[in-house]
């Protein structure tokens, strides 16, 4: 099955969960409850619909029900379980229908949340590249990434994305490497350096090594984390079940006692309906997983609801790798400038080298040109020696702009 067919099927069974389950259990109740409002048809039709919402959207908390009490649990799902249950069984079968709805259409809601969720590990997933450039035998061949092996020799060009972890054996280039290590400026890459998965090469050819492919990769890796992390119950997502725990038996003997003093089995069941808390069972665990869901999106990764949780405590925060909360554009910030010459001059002549770079930093020296509003005229000659610098010709003076050991 192709990409694009798995696509459609999980919207469609989105479309299934969100949309159409939750529609369906609202039709047989609004079905049943007109029947029986205008006294059409027999009593067992309007009942049966009604019978047949609840089955529809409450069978899958029963069975949840079901299995906590086989492991001596009281959490909600057995609250929900006692409520139905006794409801159905005295035939009211309408308002265990509407606790089925409210049910559904927060289950819903979670639903979406966890989507939203699974499209944004989709998204990291989407930074590593589906096929590589393999280097064999002389000659360059395209395959896919599933079908690479330790050892293999991978090229990647300028504007590809990096397709495995490993080390660089021949090239030297910038690579963009924010989604993995969050720093905001490329990081040059020569011979020995290391590499990750889906990370950008930016300017020159690299030949990696590889080392490691598919779930060995730190981008997998980092990927599993998230997923652990939205499985991971935050201290407070207990709090609903540490609550059923006495609350259900409190609601029992009161629903009881609602029996003894009313002798009308209709005010127990409802005592029971009343307090059912369904909306505190799905509440906290959608908004744990939707703010981890949403940091996600924005490059911050939490390892589980718990550090979520303690974040109001926070006081202080240290960081250690400088230039993470950054724009992740660099700026000139001041030029010093010697033998005469005015800070003016040196930024036209950097301009100048410049004027055809693609790198953050020459981008961010033309931009300082722009502002003071110098004039570029164009370079005569350009190179580029990538993670270097850059060298250009201008009326017969050559200009290079890179590290110390360049120029």
């Amino acid at each position: 099955m192709s990409d694009s067919d798995n696509v459609r099927s999980e919207k469609r069974r989105e479309i299934m969960v969100l949309v159409l389950a939750p529609a369906v259990i609202i039709a047989l109740t609004l079905a049943s409850w007109v029947l029986a409002r205008w006294h059409i048809g027999p009593v067992f039709l309007n009942a049966s619909l009604a019978l047949a919402a609840v089955l529809i959207g409450g069978t899958p908390r029963l069975i949840a029900g079901f299995k906590d009490i086989c492991r001596c649990r009281i959490t909600v799902n057995v609250f929900v379980l006692v409520a139905l249950a006794a409801t159905v069984a005295i035939g009211e079968f309408r308002p265990a229908a509407v606790i089925v709805i409210i049910m559904s259409v927060v289950g819903s809601l979670e639903s979406y949340t966890l989507d939203k969720t699974r499209r944004s590990i989709r998204d990291l997933l989407d930074l590593a590249p589906q096929t590589a450039t393999v280097r064999h035998n002389g000659q360059e061949v395209t395959v896919p990434v599933a079908d690479l092996h330790l050892g293999d020799l991978v090229v990647v060009r300028p504007g590809e994305r990096i397709p495995v972890d490993g080390t660089v054996v021949a090239g030297a280039s910038s690579v963009n490497q924010a989604p993995i290590t969050g720093e905001s400026m490329p990081v040059e890459k020569l011979l020995g350096s290391a590499v990750f998965s889906g990370t950008l090469n930016e300017s020159g050819r690299l030949e990696i090594k590889t080392e490691k492919v598919g779930e060995g990769t730190t981008l997998a890796r980092i990927v599993h984390l998230v997923q652990e992390a939205q499985g991971a119950r935050a201290p407070i997502q207990n709090l609903a079940d540490r609550f059923t725990t006495w609350f259900l038996p409190t609601v029992i003997v009161l629903a009881v006692v609602a029996f003894f003093v009313t002798g009308d089995v209709k005010a127990a069941v409802s005592v029971l309906l009343v307090a059912c808390p369904c909306a505190f069972a799905i509440a906290t665990p959608t908004a744990v997983t939707a703010g981890i869901s949403n940091m996600a999106k924005r490059g911050i990764l939490f390892k589980g609801g718990m550090f979520l949780e303690l974040g109001h405590k926070l006081d202080h925060l240290l960081v250690d790798k400088t230039g993470t909360f950054t724009f992740g554009r660099p700026k000139v910030m001041e030029i010093v400038s010697f033998n005469g010459r005015t800070p003016d001059d040196i930024l036209q002549i950097a301009c100048i080298a410049e004027k055809y770079s693609e790198h953050p930093l020459g981008r961010a020296i033309l931009a300082a040109g722009k502002e003071k509003g110098l004039t570029i005229p164009e370079p005569e000659h350009f190179n580029s020696t990538a993670a270097m610098g850059v060298e250009a010709e201008w009326e017969g003076r050559r200009i290079r702009v890179g590290k110390p050991a360049y120029l």
